[in-house]
């Protein structure tokens, strides 16, 4: 053999480390190579965060929207978020906005669809008003558009309301056919023994459609609420002689070792045996018992009271 240089037996080594990478080579100058042994599987490990590494649990939401230029102008008080509200924290949902939006098609869209935002795909939102006959009830439109959804005539509601207008020697005029248009697809539900028994509550993508007015809006809430619910509240009340003033450094001190618990302090309106009350609540009972144990601590209080829940007044009846 031809002994090589070291310069030249360098160019050689290479020149064989190159044609390594080529594919099917096999042999360069008589010498047959080698692969190089494939590497080993690279395993990427995940690390899975406890429950008790996550800031705060997830709880169902909701929101409403209650639509009316009658209701912004003050010709009309609203009732119906008060009792939306109270209604959705007795079943145990989380209720984060309301807001109060013009009959104006552009205004509705923005506020539901910021609204849908905020309660996620698995939250609900209510409106309230503009589902009527006349020119500025524009909400089923609205988010029918919203959705890119289009609109069209519900049969079985159109059905009712024509028996229930023929009923009265009324017809059906244009204007009232639009009550039944709705947008589709949606869920429609009826509700018992309703005053206008065929009002729909249409339910599109979880946005729940109601009207305005109190005595269908109310009860139509209270007979559909089985719908929503999520893990229960517990409240106490502690009744005091004490000035917020006087009570706030307390007060806070106590807000900060509990981070789960809801504490508010609520003057009386009126003259009475107290002059304010404080609210404990949470959905840990044994959170909010320590929680209202610190305050008696640190807050001579004259009363306690516990509010009971739906699912607790539900065992007391029943029992």
């Amino acid at each position: 053999e031809v002994g090589l240089s070291r310069s030249t037996s360098n160019a050689m080594s290479t020149l064989l480390r190159g044609m390594l990478r080529c594919r099917g080579a096999k042999r360069i100058m008589g010498r047959r190579l080698v692969p190089p042994a494939p590497a080993p599987p690279v395993t990427l490990h995940c690390r899975h965060l406890s429950s008790s590494a996550q800031p705060h649990l997830e709880f169902p939401k909701a929101a409403a929207m209650i639509i009316g230029d009658e209701i912004l102008s003050g010709s009309i008080v609203d009732s119906n978020s008060s009792f939306l509200c109270k209604t959705l924290h007795s079943r145990g949902v989380d209720t984060v906005r309301v807001e109060y939006v013009r009959d104006d098609k552009a205004e509705i869209q923005e506020s539901l669809l910021r609204l849908k935002s905020m309660v996620g795909d698995k939250g609900w939102v209510f409106t309230s008003g503009g589902i009527g006959p006349t020119h500025d009830d524009v909400t089923y439109e609205a988010i029918a558009e919203a959705f890119s959804l289009p609109l069209q005539v519900h049969e079985e509601t159109l059905e009712r309301m024509t028996s229930y207008y023929h009923g009265r020697g009324l017809e059906i005029t244009d204007g009232r056919r639009r009550m039944a248009t709705l947008p589709s697809p949606c869920e429609v539900r009826f509700t018992e023994n309703l005053s206008v028994p065929w009002v729909p509550l249409a339910i599109v993508r979880n946005v729940l459609v109601l009207p305005g007015i109190p005595r269908l809006f109310q009860p139509m809430v209270a007979a559909h609420k089985y719908l929503f619910s999520g893990p229960a509240f517990h409240a106490v009340d502690l009744y005091t002689k004490v000035g917020e003033g006087d009570m706030a450094a307390a007060l806070s001190s106590v807000v900060s070792k509990h981070p789960h618990v809801h504490i508010g302090s609520y003057p009386s309106v009126e003259e009475g045996p107290w002059l304010v009350r404080i609210g404990v609540e949470g959905r840990n009972k044994q959170q909010v018992e320590e929680a209202a144990a610190e305050i008696e601590e640190k807050v001579k209080i004259d009363e306690k009271k516990w509010r009971a829940n739906e699912s607790e007044q539900q065992t007391s009846s029943s029992s």
